[in-house]
């Protein structure tokens, strides 16, 4: 065999190489952000459905004990729990005064 064609069997071999990893990586990155989105969109829709509860229960204004038991028991995720003068349920934070009055509801970041 020729140098050249060593040289060009070599060239070949190596781009296949590179094409295929490429490929796998692609592949893997696409598993991997379709798997973020999924979690992401979950978690909007646990946090929806606690803004319906707290829309349907008009809750801003009520007291906090009354606040949380509602969530509690209309909900099937997690606990609600209490955090930095929040009560937060679900992605969502009711916020309360020294009354313990729910004041606002903000969306965790």
């Amino acid at each position: 065999m020729r140098k050249g064609t060593v040289i060009l069997l070599v060239l070949l071999i190596t781009s296949n190489l590179l094409w295929l990893v490429n490929l796998v990586y692609t592949r893997i990155d696409h598993a991997v952000t379709l798997t973020y989105h999924d979690a992401s969109y979950q978690r909007n829709q646990r946090m929806l459905q606690k803004l319906v509860v707290v829309a349907n229960n008009n809750l801003v204004g009520d007291t906090l004990t009354r606040a949380e038991g509602i969530l509690a028991e209309q909900s099937n995720a997690t606990k609600p729990f209490i955090k930095e003068a929040c009560l937060i349920a679900g992605g969502l934070c009711l916020k309360f005064d020294q009354n313990e009055l729910i004041v606002a509801v903000i969306i965790e970041p």
